[in-house]
């Protein structure tokens, strides 16, 4: 079985649509699956080789699709394949029709309607089994494809999936971790529940907003008052992190600001801390994965979906829309910080709602699926041909 996945990223757009889709791969390559990356840039050509994979570069803009559909079929016909994985927010009806007759296709939703003509649809948002798929095809008059909805479906890395911390957890290490990596788990899990002493801030691949610098500026501030003065936070940046250079200016030479870059572990990272923001993307699976208490803001539209569903279904609250009042939303991290800061209960609290929302196993669902897919029309057109 041969798949493509069609995907992109870059400075405009981040990184959120790779990494969820490197996590498929991953998983499809344990169904013993041939998985190679089709991509409009070669932004990302390294990250994907260096994750062993094959990328074929269009040389297209990521904005046309449609305009990239010669240069695409050129590629498949010399390269056939069963299926073809696509993710992205522009893709077009047209796109989508003239794919599916080259092969099987799948498409990642995280925004609901267009609907696509597609064999498999993909939604993996929290809500994402509430929204009518049956009725809006049904109003377009195309097959309902097979869905994959809600947030068990959320195509987490690896290390998430039958996950260090989710044996370690339960004081079961796997076969694929130590016990040493459990005990540490167990004992960051301890002091969870005690005090907080790290948080973790991760802003998405980019942070086009530079919401890290101005977190970490009103929070050094806050030091210097004299708060804060047991906890060290740790800033993540992605690899199309905007600012680092000011960041840096800001924390200056102060120990308790600690900037990773190239984080090869994120589970080890949200292990060590007790709280975290984040930017309400896929980030937030991982986090729930993790039982780490957040405050979340948001930049896009379907990150703003995602933090009001968190923040009207669980206590994980919502600091609001970046791109409207920066200023406004920084202060009330800060604030929402605080909460969780100095409340073990509510901590408590929202561990436990976390972990109702996905259990790491969605990259692992997702593969299996598009393996049956694959195999079942395998069989059905060699069942036409006898």
């Amino acid at each position: 079985m041969r798949v493509i996945i069609r995907a992109d990223g870059n400075r405009e757009i981040a990184m959120g649509h790779i990494m969820r889709c490197l996590s498929i791969g991953d998983a499809l390559r344990e169904e013993k699956a041939e998985v190679v990356f089709v991509t409009a840039g070669a932004e990302t050509e390294e990250l994907i080789r260096n994750r062993g994979y094959e990328n074929y570069v269009l040389h297209t803009s990521f904005r046309h699709m449609e305009e990239e559909l010669s240069a695409f079929w050129q590629y498949v016909q010399k390269f056939p394949c069963s299926l073809i994985l696509t993710d992205s927010y522009f893709v077009t009806v047209p796109y989508m029709k003239e794919i599916k007759k080259w092969a099987k296709t799948a498409y990642i939703d995280d925004m609901g309607k267009p609907v696509y003509p597609v064999d498999i649809l993909i939604n993996y948002n929290v809500y994402g089994d509430t929204l009518p798929y049956h009725i809006w095809y049904s109003q377009e008059n195309l097959p309902l494809p097979k869905l994959l909805l809600g947030g068990n479906y959320a195509p987490l890395r690896r290390e998430f999936h039958e996950r260090e911390g989710d044996r370690a957890r339960a004081g079961k290490p796997s076969e694929k971790t130590d016990k040493t990596g459990a005990e540490k788990f167990e004992k960051a899990e301890f002091k969870r529940k005690a005090e907080v002493r790290n948080v973790l801030i991760t802003t998405g691949g980019g942070d086009p907003f530079q919401v890290s610098e101005g977190l970490c500026r009103r929070l050094l501030e806050e030091k210097q008052r004299g708060l804060h003065r047991e906890i060290r936070y740790h800033i993540v940046c992605g690899p199309f992190f905007v600012g680092k250079e000011e960041l840096r200016e800001t924390i200056g030479g102060c120990s308790d600001f600690i900037v990773h870059e190239n984080v090869k572990k994120m589970w080890e990272l949200m292990a060590k801390c007790d709280i975290a923001v984040s930017a309400a993307g896929g980030t937030m699976y991982e986090l729930c994965c993790m039982r780490l208490p957040t405050v979340c803001f948001y930049f896009a539209e379907n990150q703003r979906q995602m933090a009001q569903w968190f923040q009207g279904m669980t206590e994980i609250e919502s600091a609001g829309d970046v791109r409207e009042n920066r200023e406004e939303v920084l202060k009330k991290i800060v604030e929402r910080l605080g909460e969780l800061e100095r409340d073990g209960t509510l901590r408590t609290r929202i561990r436990e709602q976390m972990r109702m929302i996905t259990d790491g196993r969605g990259a692992w669902r997702i593969g299996t699926a598009l393996r049956d897919a694959v195999t079942e029309a395998d069989r059905a057109e060699a069942s036409a041909g006898r």
